[in-house]
């Protein structure tokens, strides 16, 4: 069979063969649930798939789309299935395909990839695990008599004697499965042996392997940062990453073998630590120390060319600065930078002045005028701002600043 025949049976199985959404164990819709049954895998992992796919984009569609394709379990199995049809989900995933779709062709091959990386996976996943979670299991069924006719049978459970055995008498003891005495006729019959209880499986001890795994490869990582020359403050995103990747590998095997929940936890705190790192770079907290850092300077002379603070305020008064063209007509812009890592940043200019603000955070709050961003990645930009009259004079005034977790604000006057 040629693999492109074997594609697509294997397509075909997985239509045919898709799994029902259970009406327990569901957070929404049970679609999680149901893949996770279907597949034998822990119902977690595909959650925690979802919720990735989700800051791609198109998590929100494809749970959509499992919600409509795959069908309800019925309340009662033994009843007759019947589907309602779900005319408002149509509509919700059509709004939400067409967003996803317009996503794509708007952002170029941002969103298609997402959508190969989890076709790729449902594919492979059903390739190594397709012939698991389809038996159903058959409950016992008991023959009873459907004719009318046939007169009911009468079980016996009294022996009756006869010969010599119909003159023995009972033991006077009661054997010990009948303490109270209340069925003589019956303690003659051997004693009922205990019952085999199996000891549960053994699980595999995935968390504390992956802690330590993670453990040491963070050692290592760090070890390596130092010996290179390498150790600073903007690479602990790396570090983090390192741990991240070791704790998510152990959720992977720990959802094929039924353990390992205990990384959930830690595997969420060492995510929101790297996000933060990633939002806002600690190399921009390398500031000149720390604390209050205040300056109003009046002259271009005595501005300085950065003010930095690793943690804590910076107020820049520049209100009074004296920007008018001086006589030997030098118009070239004055320039000035602010770079803090962790804390406010204030800066005052002149009412009238020419401004040109840059200003970034990596997460917090920045303003200049009616312009205004907040959250992560905040970013502010306003070229040439000619101010209150309106009219281009004077030198005009550069102001570049970089934060990391802060709130910026430019005011004029």
């Amino acid at each position: 069979m040629n693999s492109r025949t074997d594609v697509g049976d294997t397509l075909r199985e997985m239509w045919e063969t898709r799994p029902a959404r259970p009406r327990d164990d569901r957070k929404v819709a049970g679609v999680a649930a149901g893949i996770a049954r279907r597949y034998d895998i822990d119902p977690v992992l595909v959650r925690v798939g979802f919720v990735v796919a989700a800051f791609s984009g198109i998590g929100a569609a494809l749970y959509i789309a499992g919600w409509i394709l795959l069908p309800d379990a019925p309340a009662d199995p033994a009843g007759p299935q019947t589907e309602r049809p779900r005319s408002w989900l149509v509509i919700a995933f059509a709004i939400v395909a067409a967003v996803t779709i317009g996503g794509m062709f708007g952002d170029g091959p941002d969103m298609i990839l997402p959508l190969l990386v989890v076709a790729g996976l449902l594919y492979l996943l059903h390739r190594s695990r397709g012939d698991r979670g389809t038996a159903v299991a058959e409950a016992p069924t008991v023959a009873t008599a459907t004719s009318s006719s046939a007169a009911p049978t009468e079980v016996s459970l009294v022996k009756e004697p006869t010969g010599a055995a119909a003159s023995t008498e009972p033991p006077a003891t009661p054997p010990a499965w009948d303490p109270l005495g209340a069925a003589p006729f019956a303690w003659d019959l051997p004693e009922p042996s205990p019952p085999v209880t199996e000891a549960p499986p053994r699980k595999l001890p995935v968390t504390p392997v992956t802690l330590g795994l993670a453990l040491l490869a963070g050692s290592a990582t760090a070890g390596i940062m130092i010996l290179g020359g390498m150790w600073t403050l903007g690479n602990l995103a790396v570090l983090s990453g390192v741990v991240l990747a070791v704790l998510g590998v152990g959720l992977v095997v720990g959802s094929f073998l039924r353990t390992g929940r205990g990384l959930i936890p830690v595997a969420l705190l060492v995510g929101a630590l790297t996000w933060s790192l990633l939002a806002a770079p600690l190399d921009r907290w390398q500031g000149d120390g720390y604390g209050e850092l205040r300056a109003a300077p009046t002259t271009v002379s005595s501005l300085q060319p950065s003010y930095e603070r690793g943690a804590g305020e910076i107020n820049l008064d520049l209100s009074r600065l004296d920007l008018a063209v001086p006589p030997d007509g030098n118009t070239s812009p004055v320039r000035t930078r602010i770079s803090m890592g962790a804390g406010d940043v204030q800066v005052r200019v002149p009412p009238a002045a020419d401004v040109t603000v840059t200003a970034r955070a990596g997460f917090g709050d920045v303003r200049f005028g009616a312009l205004r961003d907040e959250g992560p990645d905040a970013y502010v930009q306003a070229i040439d701002d000619l101010g209150t009259d309106g009219v281009r004079d004077g030198r005009p005034l550069v102001i570049d600043i970089d934060a990391g977790v802060a709130d910026v604000e430019v005011l004029r006057g």
